[in-house]
């Protein structure tokens, strides 16, 4: 009895080797295994993980709770900024390799008048609590024209500015990724 029994196991964990080696058992990405967030914001649009991200519900994306400024603590110029999400993406910051520079579109979804956050100086930024105090007040963005990359501030009425991408120091970076990607 005592042989047949461990015959049996070995013979299933040598099954179950072989089965996934085959690869006839899928093995679940991160994102098909359903992670719960540890905190949510007031209006649950975002989900805040253990991981250092914050899942935008109503966009999808994803992005890092923290900023280059709360990182780094330096400035960042456009080039030094696209350096930073390579070095991200070589790390694999919270397990992904997708970071990148947010479109003006996906950096203006964060700007919201009636969300009270903190800047680096203490002034009022206007992007959800959920996003760690102490950040900067704007983002580099991937949409450039020759030597000007576009900004998008969530200072006082928020908007887009066209900035230097090598003397626009007056500037941060909030990477974000896409989640099936």
């Amino acid at each position: 009895m005592r042989f047949s029994s461990r015959f049996l196991l070995v013979s299933t964990i040598g099954i179950l080797i072989t089965t996934f080696a085959l690869g006839l058992i899928p093995i679940a990405s991160a994102e098909a295994v359903k992670i719960k967030p540890v905190k949510t914001s007031a209006d649950k649009r975002f989900e805040a993980f253990a991981d250092g991200t914050i899942h935008d519900v109503n966009t999808g994306l994803i992005w890092m709770s923290n900023d280059y400024w709360q990182m780094e603590h330096k400035w960042v110029n456009w080039y030094t900024a696209k350096e930073y999400v390579q070095r991200m993406n070589n790390k694999k910051f919270a397990g992904y390799t997708n970071w990148r520079l947010p479109t003006v579109k996906e950096a203006t979804s964060l700007y919201n008048r009636r969300k009270r956050n903190i800047d680096k100086d203490g002034d009022k930024i206007f992007i959800d609590p959920i996003f760690s105090k102490g950040a900067g007040w704007s983002t580099w963005t991937s949409e450039e024209k020759q030597s000007k990359a576009f900004v998008v501030s969530y200072k006082d009425e928020g908007g887009e500015t066209y900035q230097d991408k090598i003397s626009g120091t007056d500037a941060f970076l909030r990477p974000v990724r896409d989640p099936s990607s």
